[in-house]
This record gives C-alpha cells, structure tokens and sequence, in this order.
C-alpha cells in the first residue's frame, strides 16, 4: 500500500509477496477480518502501520484504532513501530526529541490520550486490548490488531463482535486486520487455525475471515536469515518462529504435556484404551464469571488416568449439568443424565449447594482439596511416562478439547492469577488430588473389569 497527500508526501514502501496479499485482502470488500500470521521479522509491525496510515489519509475526518496487547507492552513495540513509519525525522515521543507531530502529515498528537490526529482531519487512536470495551462507542474505519495471540486476559470472540459492530462507517474499509506469531494453542489457535467457537463447532463467520500465512525465512528484507535459522530451526519453535505456525507457548505449568505422548482418540497419535467397566472418577470447577466444568476419568489396567469426556460450558445453570430434581424425583434430565454418565466420586469447588445437587443425582461428592502446589505437582506427575513400560500416567481424549488446551496454554506466570484460563486442569486437579489423598481407605470408583 501506498498514499500520497496532496504534497506528495508519500507513505508506504516495498512489500514483499505474503503483505501484498494481506493489502490485496484489505482492499477487496469481501472480508470483515484480515489475519497476516508469520514467524519474527515477517513484517506485521511494518505491514499495519503502512496500512493505518494509508487508510487515514485516503479517509479525512475518519477514525482508526490501533490495539497492541496492552499499552505497557504496546509503548516499545506496536506503537513505535508505528512512530517509526511516520514520514519524516524524530517521529517518536520519548525518544530524545522525538516527536509525532514532527511529521509532515501530522496535526497534533495527544500522549496522555495516545491519539493522533492527521492534518486532513483522520484521528488514529492507540490503545490496549486488555480494556477494549472503551472503544465501544466509536465507529472506525480500520482496525489493527497487533499480536493478537498475546492478549492473554481477552477473549477474541467477544473482542472480533465488539470491533465488527463498530466498523460501519461510511467511507470504509470497514475492515479489521490482526498480525501476529503464534504463541501456544489457545483462541487465536482455534480461530485462524482451526476456525472454529468457543464449543469447538464451525466458526459462523468464516467465510468473512481470510487469514495468510507468510514464511520469515521467504521474506526479501530479512537480513538476519542465517541467524534465525541456526537458532530455530529442528527447534520445537520453528514453525511459531520462522513459519507462522504454533508451538506451545513458553513458561507453561505443564510443559512435558505433549499432543504426541498423552492425546488419544481416532484422530489423535494414541488410540483409546479401554478403561474399567463403572469406575469413574470425576473434578468439577465453577465460579461466578467461570465456565462450568466437569471431567470425567476412567483408569486403565496399567492404572493410567483417562479423561474421557469434558462438560465445559458458559453461563450455564449447574441444573443444566446435573439435572432438575424434585425430592428425589429427577424432573429435568442434566448433561450426566443424557450423556448416561455412571455415578461415581467428584471431587466439587466449594459450593455447598452444588455438591448437594450431585449427591441428589447419587453422585458422590466431596469438597476438594485445593492447595495449588501440591496438586500442580500432583498432576505433573501423572504426566510422566513411565520409563518401565513406557506409558505416561494420563491419557485425555482428543475432544476433551478444552482441557487440551488449557494444558497448552497454562502460564506459570498466570497461576492464581485472574489472568489464568486454568478451568478445565483445576477440575482434573481436584480429581487427582481427591483420588490420591482420600481421607479414608475407599477407592475413588467402583466397580469391576
């Protein structure tokens, strides 16, 4: 992309094959949602800021938005690459005497409000996706959204419909364009990826989303190629770092949780083994803003966990899991009554009132245990395999989906922290930690092979 104020000013430079695909995107009117996702030094930064700046100045009196994860991030990254792309000398504030305004294409700049105004009257907003719901009230023509897979307290399903809702401006594009690298397997996973919602079915609006997947290494303006390969590649991380793939992301609480070694099913490296007839083992977790989960385990004869089945709903009444009950007469059957789940021990947060309901539907049910570090130790290791006979001590069914997930995304930096997606892995905690540290001598389940 390239423009041209009307003193031949020009904004904009040399692309190479993956970015002009994105603008060719941009540009056609078929899509509401652009993603450009490729490895470091593929040009993201560079790529959204020429095309704000573009849209800006073929738009006067618009309004565009500029999303980095948050600000405190944004300030060395999104947005000074921003700065940097603005025509002129000493474009960046806090840099010396750099200063926005010295561009020639620039009105005002406000840094307390991060806003950018563009002499034909375009204002560029700057913000952070950790409170994007400020930008509710505004219409804007473009959007950028800057390394989307790292906006770790944001869902992306409610953030796209917020920003689509906002984009029906008069003029256009009325587009919304996201860069970034992949950064373990969470919603910008499920989204450019796999396409699919927050219930793992067909994303509705796909066909208004393109995504193009650009390669670093095939990058023309890369000079450090040689550098990056010897450092990525036969890495876990080459395909996030060079390729514009995924890898798990770094830090994580279970990092010897694999795809390759503990997911099984048809689809999955592992097939599903068979477990014992009528044990079960069950962790539930809710809060008030949380999803309601509830896992169900099995255990194989080589004594391996099995998380067989995975109940991971939003705003949903714990009836809608366990049943409507009037005395001892079920009403409503729940999602344990219409999935014909065999009663067994669960292992509950502490909800008093939750843990009657599934004592009602004869389920065994005790207040878990919950000391995090014990049970993330707990759980570590359960995912060990077993040098004897080569077999780790969890399996989980490849559509238990959200656990899978959560295992690929849980950060040590995020634990007992609101930031924390960890629903799905406190449930199995609870299980395990219940299963092994029963107060009494009772197996956690019953039943025979």
């Amino acid at each position: 992309m390239s423009a041209t104020t009307g003193n031949s000013i020009e904004v904009g430079g040399q692309y190479w094959d993956a970015q002009l695909q994105v603008f060719d995107a941009l540009e056609s009117g078929e899509y509401d949602l652009v993603v450009f996702r490729t490895g470091y030094g593929g040009g993201k930064t560079l790529l959204g800021s020429d095309w704000i700046l573009g849209t800006g100045l073929e738009v006067p009196d618009g309004h565009s938005l500029v999303l980095a994860p948050d600000r405190t991030k944004g300030g060395p990254a999104t947005y000074k690459g921003f700065f940097e792309r603005l025509p002129g000398e000493n474009t960046v504030p806090d840099d010396g005497d750099g200063d926005p305004e010295n561009s020639p294409i620039v009105a005002g700049y406000h840094g307390t409000k991060h806003r950018l105004t563009l002499l034909n009257g375009h204002v560029i907003q700057l913000g952070g996706a950790d409170i994007w719901s400020r930008f509710a009230g505004t219409e804007f023509n473009a959007i950028w959204c800057d390394e989307v897979a790292h906006y770790g307290t944001t869902s992306l399903y409610d953030l796209h419909e917020m920003l689509v809702s906002r984009q029906r401006t008069e003029y256009g594009p009325n587009v919304t364009l996201w860069t970034s690298t992949g950064n373990g397997f969470n919603e910008f996973f499920d989204i450019t990826e796999k396409q699919v919602d927050p219930d793992d079915t067909p994303l509705a609006w796909a066909d208004r989303m393109e995504v193009v997947v650009g390669s670093s290494l095939e990058n023309p303006f890369l000079n450090e190629k040689d550098k990056m390969r010897a450092q990525f590649e036969g890495t876990e991380r080459e395909q996030q770092a060079l390729h514009g793939g995924f890898a798990a992301a770094e830090g994580l609480v279970y990092s010897s949780f694999s795809r390759e070694t503990h997911v099984c099913g048809p689809e999955a490296p592992n097939p599903l083994p068979k477990v014992r007839d009528g044990w079960r083992l069950y962790g539930y977790d809710y809060g008030h803003a949380d999803p309601r989960v509830l896992l169900e385990i099995g255990k194989t004869r080589a004594d391996q966990y099995v998380v067989l089945d995975e109940y991971y709903r939003e705003r949903q009444a714990v009836e809608q899991l366990v049943g409507t009950w009037d005395g001892g007469r079920l009403v409503r059957p729940g999602w344990i009554q219409t999935r014909d789940k065999p009663p067994g021990e669960v292992y509950c947060d502490h909800e008093p009132e939750h843990i009657a309901k599934f004592r009602k539907a004869e389920f065994d049910a005790f207040a878990a245990t919950k000391s995090l570090d014990e049970g993330i130790d707990e759980v570590r290791s359960i995912l060990e395999v077993d040098t004897a006979n080569e077999i780790p001590g969890l399996l989980v069914a490849d559509d238990c989906t959200n656990l899978i997930q959560e295992f690929q995304s849980y950060k040590e930096d995020d634990v007992g922290s609101s930031r924390a997606r960890d629903h799905a892995v406190d449930a199995l905690r609870y299980a395990i930690m219940g299963d092994r540290y029963a107060e009494d001598d009772t197996p956690s389940g019953t039943g025979t092979w």
